[in-house]
C-alpha cells in the first residue's frame, strides 16, 4: 500500500499507518512530549491494568518508573550470577540430550524457552519453575505461552470475554501472583512496587501487581528464545561467520571455565555485532505500534512527490518496526544474517535498530534480554560447535575441547522468516520449527 499511496495511508476510520523510518523518534519521542496509547490496540494483551498496556502518558510514567531502575544495566549485572547459574544448567542438559538423543531433533525454541522463562522469573520474582530441568523444557508451558499470543487479535475484538476473569475478587486474582517473601535471594519487582513511595496504594493492588507479572512473562519468554533460536541457526547455516565468533570467544576467553562479566563480553566486536544482527533478524514486536500526541500535530513529507502530509492531533497513529529493520535502504540484503554490517559502528544504523521499541515506552526488558543474549552465545559457543546440515556436506566448526556440535535438522532459512503476526513473529503454517540434532564429543 505504501509503495502506491505514500509514506502515509489510513488503514482504518480510526488509524493512520506512516512508513518513514526518520519519522521514529517523531512519533515515540522522549518523556517531554506527551504520547497515549489506544485502547483497541492495547486490548490484546488482556491486562489492561498492566504498565504495557496503560493509555495515559503520565499514568503510564507513575507506574513504569519504580520498575526503571530494577531493570537498568546496572542492575542487570549485578544480577548477573542469577542468569549465568541458568545458562549454566541449560549446557548440562543439551550435553545430555546430546549424549542420550543424539538422533532425536530438538526444536531449540523450547530448550530456550525454559531458559528465559526461568531467567525472567528468577530475576523478577526470586523464584522460577526450574523448567530447563523438565525432561520436554517445560513444554506444556511454552505451548501456553504460544496459544496466548493467538488470542491477542480475538481480544481485540471480544474483549467481553475478559471482563469476567478481570472481574473475579482478589482471593482468586491473589493466587497469581507470587507470595511476598521477605528471605529471597535478591529484591523482586513486587518489593520495588510495594516499597515505591512514588505509587498510590491503589497501584499496588494484587490485581494490578499480577497483570504486570503476567506480561513480564509473556513478553520475557517467547521474544528472547526466540532470538537464540534464530542466532544459532544462522550461525551453524554460515559457517564463516561461527568461526569468526568463535575465533574471538577462544582469544577472548582462553579458559572455558573462567567467568567473564557482561561488560566484558559486551566489549567484543564481533559477539556484540552477533546480537545486533540477531536483534534485527528476530523483529522483536511484530506489531504495529500505535500513539497518539494528544498536544501536537505531524506534517510528514513524501520525498516521491513534494508534497506533506498532515496529521491532526488526537489521530491515532501507527509505524510498524519492522519495515524498517527489513529496509534494504538502510540494510543491504535485510534477510541475510550479515553480523559484519554492525563492524564500522555507524550511530545512524544504531538508531534503526528498534525492535525494542521507542520512546518512554521502550521495552523496559531491553537490558536483560541482551543479557541473555550474550551470556548465552558466549558460553554456547566457546564449548559448542558446528557439523553442518544432516545429509549435506558437514562444514561446520569442530575445535579441541568441545563438547558437543549442532547439526541443522530439515530447517531453512525460511523458517526464520515472519510470515504471521501476533505482536510476536511467527514462521509460516506449516513450519516444524527451528530443529537440530545434538551431537555430544
Amino acid at each position: 500500500m505504501h509503495k502506491q499511496y505514500g509514506p502515509v495511508v489510513r488503514i482504518s476510520p480510526w488509524e493512520v499507518h506512516v512508513s518513514d523510518h526518520d519519522f521514529h523518534s517523531e512519533l515515540y519521542p522522549g518523556p517531554h512530549r506527551r504520547r497515549h496509547k489506544w485502547l483497541f490496540w492495547s486490548k490484546q494483551f488482556g491486562a489492561p491494568h498492566n504498565g504495557l498496556a496503560t493509555l495515559d502518558h503520565d499514568h503510564h510514567r507513575l507506574r513504569r518508573n519504580p520498575l526503571n531502575q530494577f531493570f537498568s544495566t546496572k542492575s542487570v549485572r549485578d544480577l548477573q550470577p542469577v542468569i549465568e547459574e541458568r545458562v549454566d544448567q541449560l549446557l548440562g542438559r543439551l550435553r545430555c540430550e546430546g549424549r542420550d538423543h543424539s538422533t532425536k531433533p530438538i526444536d531449540l525454541m523450547y530448550p530456550f524457552s525454559a531458559y528465559t522463562n526461568d531467567v525472567i522469573n528468577e530475576y523478577a520474582f526470586a523464584r522460577s519453575d526450574h523448567l530447563i530441568e523438565e525432561p520436554d523444557f517445560g513444554a506444556a508451558t511454552v505451548n501456553s505461552l504460544l496459544k496466548g499470543t493467538h488470542m491477542g487479535p480475538i481480544i481485540k475484538h471480544m474483549n467481553w470475554a475478559l471482563t469476567l476473569v478481570n472481574a473475579l475478587p482478589e482471593s482468586v486474582s491473589g493466587r497469581w501472583v507470587p507470595a511476598l517473601e521477605l528471605d529471597v535471594s535478591h529484591p523482586t519487582i513486587f518489593h520495588e512496587q510495594l516499597s515505591s513511595e512514588m505509587l498510590p496504594d491503589v497501584e499496588k493492588k494484587t490485581h494490578r501487581l499480577a497483570q504486570d507479572g503476567q506480561i513480564l512473562v509473556q513478553s520475557g519468554t517467547l521474544t528472547t528464545s526466540w532470538a537464540l533460536s534464530l542466532a544459532v541457526f544462522h550461525l551453524c547455516h554460515r559457517p564463516e561467520a561461527l568461526r569468526k565468533l568463535r575465533d574471538e570467544l577462544f582469544e577472548a576467553i582462553p579458559n572455558v571455565d573462567a567467568v567473564v562479566s557482561l561488560a566484558q563480553l559486551e566489549s567484543l566486536p564481533y559477539l556484540r555485532a552477533v546480537v545486533k544482527e540477531t536483534l534485527r533478524h528476530s523483529v522483536g514486536t511484530s506489531s504495529r505500534l500505535s500513539r497518539i500526541a494528544p498536544d501536537e500535530s505531524f506534517d510528514v513529507p513524501d520525498s516521491g512527490t513534494g508534497r506533506s502530509y498532515h496529521i491532526p492531533a488526537g489521530t491515532v497513529v501507527s509505524m510498524s518496526p519492522y519495515r524498517t529493520i527489513m529496509d534494504e535502504s538502510i540494510f543491504a540484503d535485510p534477510l541475510v544474517f550479515r553480523p559484519v554490517r554492525w563492524l564500522d559502528e555507524d550511530e545512524r544504523r544504531d538508531g534503526y535498530l528498534i525492535m525494542f521499541g521507542g520512546g518512554t515506552r521502550v521495552c523496559l526488558g531491553q537490558a536483560l534480554a541482551q543479557a541473555e543474549l550474550h551470556l548465552m552465545l558466549a558460553k554456547l559457543f566457546r564449548r559448542w560447535g558446528s557439523g553442518g546440515e544432516v545429509g549435506g556436506d558437514e562444514t561446520g566448526d569442530r575445535r579441541e575441547g568441545d563438547v558437543g556440535v549442532f547439526r541443522i535438522f530439515e530447517t531453512t532459512p525460511k523458517d526464520c522468516q515472519m510470515a504471521a503476526d501476533y505482536f510476536i513473529p511467527l514462521p509460516y503454517k506449516g513450519s516444524m520449527g527451528l530443529r537440530f540434532l545434538l551431537e555430544a564429543l
